[in-house]
């Protein structure tokens, strides 16, 4: 085993220096807007630094009751990308997702089976890991002018969702409350994997 990993250690600390290249994009996934920041340390290997961030405002109803919300998407992490040749690559590594929604519930409701008057519900819905696992495999392409185009197609793991409310009237018992949104929290725990999609343009230096 020692020997596996001095070799590793040789392979990528020997390589030429020409070999070594930072490269960096722009684009949407689901994410969001995208930027990465790469670095090549070799034909057949790199890293690559990746942040997105977006959110959109919607308006709906909870059961005829008046309900608006926030959905937000992003994140922050690191990919380790495997070079195969012609372009494609597999990639693995980590991103701390900001995927979720702030909810506000207002007017009257009724919860297990009793109705409240100008209640003021305040929500979210959260993964149940911040830090969610991603593997992908991609393309890119840099043309003769350093620039470039780049695609990864895969999956992050959440870990499944959650929704959790609290009455800011007071009215509706906390446990009330919980009880009603139990069938919900048992379909969003459901959504474990969501699909990880990437285009962009680079420029190599």
């Amino acid at each position: 085993m020692k020997t596996v990993f001095l070799s590793l250690f040789l392979m990528f600390t020997t390589l030429p220096a020409q070999a070594q290249q930072p490269v960096v994009s722009f684009g949407g996934s689901t994410l969001g807007a995208t930027f990465e920041a790469g670095y090549r340390l070799g034909p057949n290997f790199g890293l690559r630094g990746i942040a997105g961030f977006g959110s959109v405002g919607f308006n709906s109803d909870y059961n005829g009751t008046p309900l608006t919300g926030t959905a937000n998407i992003g994140g922050v992490g690191l990919l380790a990308d495997v070079y195969l040749g012609g372009g494609g690559r597999i990639s693995a590594g980590g991103i701390s997702q900001n995927y979720g929604a702030d909810l506000t519930i207002s007017g009257d409701i009724t919860v297990e089976g009793t109705t409240f008057n100008n209640v003021d519900i305040s929500a979210s819905i959260d993964t149940m890991n911040r830090f969610a696992p991603v593997v992908a495999i991609g393309y890119e392409k840099t043309f003769r002018n350093n620039w470039g185009i780049s695609a990864d197609l895969g999956a992050l793991y959440t870990g499944g969702f959650s929704l959790t409310a609290t009455d800011n009237s007071t009215q509706i018992p906390q446990v009330d409350l919980d009880s009603e949104l139990s069938t919900t929290n048992a379909e969003l725990g459901q959504i474990t994997i969501l699909p990880f999609v990437k285009l962009s343009v680079s420029f190599a230096f």
